[in-house]
């Protein structure tokens, strides 16, 4: 018994030792890998490339990156949303651009919806879209089902946020219900993800309309209120050791090209996190409240925020020179159709305000501000 007790605490003893050293040799690598490979050491005949063999899968580049960022339903082929994310060891700053699903671009020399996309052509088609519109390198990519997004915050034991005002709404075709209340709350994963899919109520009302309009726009609002407080809560020290089981449930429901090393490495900067270097930067454009309702994006306006702040040297897809040259010519600038009198949903003189939720006119308020939570820092 007392041997049994013994070898269990020899293997503790071990198991810390062997954490602690290899955390720092990892940290000695990381911080030192030009003076590891110059040193005289590995200075003559092929030691300095066998080294750099042994050494460079634990290095961290430096350098930044984009990631696309697409939510949905994988067995509908649909996304109701769409990020690309900017992630710069160096400084540790995450700038975040959320993408409105309607969004108009062009899919082999035709107008469509951005969220056309992913239906039509996977992954590859959406990402080569956003990178010929946007004129960005995308290297890496996410697909998250909502089914694994429930998960995920479901392992992460929720979390605290507050619900500005109370959301019912039902869609029996997508099998969509959402019940939340008004309030102070901690969301489990189904909680999560009615609040993020909210975009319109089964009944307006005035309360409501400080929150939302029914447009995509405020969705993305919401969506980007969640993932700070979701980031601010979750990416601490105490998480730590959940991130297995969070990864494992990446790899499993999450289709992505994001490697387990590349993932495992990207943790370490957890402990550097700090919710003050993430931002959330809105898309440039216009929202036509006619049909087809497009929202058209700025593309100079938007390029020049890339450029600043979407560095990224490698792309996973190759993008149409062509395609991203003619956004910027006079063919591609956009002819809102002008109203029928059945779309503008009011006469001279109305103000346009109703309580139906087939409200036509989709206004939008841009007095709303949706914080998220009471604990914001």
């Amino acid at each position: 018994m007392e041997s049994r007790k013994f070898y269990f605490i020899l293997t503790i003893v071990a198991a810390v030792v062997l954490f602690v050293f290899g955390s720092g040799m990892l940290y000695y690598i990381n911080t030192n890998f030009d003076t590891i490979i110059s040193s005289d050491v590995f200075a003559s005949g092929d030691n300095e490339n066998d080294i750099a063999t042994i050494i460079n899968p634990l290095v961290q580049k430096k350098e930044p990156f984009n990631i696309l960022l697409l939510g949905g339903d994988k067995v509908g082929h649909l996304t109701d949303t769409m990020m690309l994310a900017n992630f710069d060891p160096e400084t540790c700053k995450v700038n975040i651009m959320s993408i409105p699903r309607d969004t108009r671009v062009y899919i082999n020399n035709k107008e469509r919806k951005i969220n056309y996309a992913f239906p039509a052509g996977g992954i590859e088609l959406a990402a080569k879209t956003v990178s010929e519109l946007l004129d960005v390198n995308i290297k890496y990519y996410a697909f998250v089902d909502t089914s694994a997004f429930r998960k995920i915050i479901d392992l992460l034991d929720g979390v605290d946020y507050y619900v500005p005002v109370d959301m019912d709404y039902d869609d029996p075709v997508q099998n969509l219900h959402i019940h939340l209340k008004k309030g102070q709350q901690r969301l489990d994963g189904a909680k999560a993800e009615q609040y993020v899919r909210f975009r319109k109520p089964n009944k307006w009302n005035k309360e409501i309309r400080k929150y939302y309009d029914g447009s995509d726009l405020k969705r993305n609002e919401a969506q980007q209120q969640f993932l700070k407080e979701l980031m601010r809560q979750k990416l601490t020290i105490q998480y730590l050791p959940k991130l297995t089981s969070v990864i494992n449930t990446m790899f499993e429901h999450v289709e992505t090209n994001l490697t387990l090393t590349e993932t495992v490495k990207m943790t370490s900067y957890v402990t550097k996190f700090k919710i003050e270097n993430v931002s959330f930067i809105q898309m440039p454009g216009t929202t036509y409240d006619v049909s087809p309702y497009y929202y058209i994006c700025d593309v100079e306006a938007t390029r020049q925020i890339m450029a600043e702040s979407f560095r990224c040297s490698d792309s996973f897809v190759k993008a149409d020179p062509e395609i991203k040259a003619f956004y910027l010519k006079k063919e591609a600038r956009y002819q809102p159709p002008k109203p029928k009198p059945a779309e503008t949903g009011q006469k001279a003189g109305e103000s346009g305000k109703t309580d139906s939720a087939d409200n036509p006119s989709n206004p939008s308020n841009s007095e709303t501000s949706i914080t998220g939570s009471d604990q914001d820092p």
